[in-house]
């Protein structure tokens, strides 16, 4: 049986780069009192992501995913030196499931580990693959969450996408974009809190 306990070490916050949503982004601002300015996020081109299935923003007409910001050693913005996360609780989705990957098909969700967590990853214990069913249960419900607030953060995306400003370069319309996502995912806060899928 795979047991998991996060140590707080920080190991994947400073081998991976966190990709995000508008929403992610707003649980950050509202829940940890983040400032969310140019400085907070990323942009990584998305042609050299291949296999990476996530909306797209674009800027001067080239596609990226938006991502938090790394430090200079490219860990995350967020990664304290004791191995901590400062905004642990309210951390973004992704951080959330790892080290564990959800499987969408139709609308059942299954619960696996993440391949390149297994021995990377020192929260993993056991050498089995089956979950215990509270981890899945949780898990599950998180999934639902991420799975509707991509759908989102997909028409958001969109929207930027076909409008004026995606032509511009991002350092000219950042301020623009940072006002225009925080405004939709206040919106669509507020829908997914009616729908009871709302994570904060």
């Amino acid at each position: 049986m795979v047991i998991f306990r996060c140590i707080l070490k920080g190991y994947c916050c400073k081998k991976y780069w966190i990709p995000v949503t508008h929403l992610d982004l707003l649980r950050l601002k509202i829940y940890a009192n983040v400032d969310i300015k140019p400085s907070t996020i990323s942009l990584y081109e998305a042609s050299l992501y291949d296999d990476l299935t996530y909306p797209q923003v674009v800027f001067g007409g080239e596609k990226y995913f938006l991502a938090l910001n790394s430090k200079d050693d490219g860990s995350c913005i967020f990664l304290l030196r004791n191995g901590k996360c400062s905004v642990h609780p309210y951390k973004p989705l992704v951080c959330r499931f790892y080290p564990f990957v959800y499987i969408e098909n139709g609308d059942n969700i299954s619960i696996e580990v993440n391949e390149n967590a297994l021995g990377e990853c020192p929260g993993i214990i056991g050498n089995k693959r089956i979950i215990p069913e509270d981890i899945k249960s949780d898990l599950t419900k998180l999934a639902r969450a991420r799975i509707q607030e991509l759908k989102m953060w997909g028409k958001v995306a969109k929207e930027w996408n076909e409008s004026e400003y995606s032509k511009k370069e991002f350092d000219e319309v950042i301020q623009t974009f940072l006002e225009f996502i925080t405004m939709k995912a206040e919106e669509d806060m507020k829908e997914l809190v009616k729908k009871n899928l709302w994570i904060p």
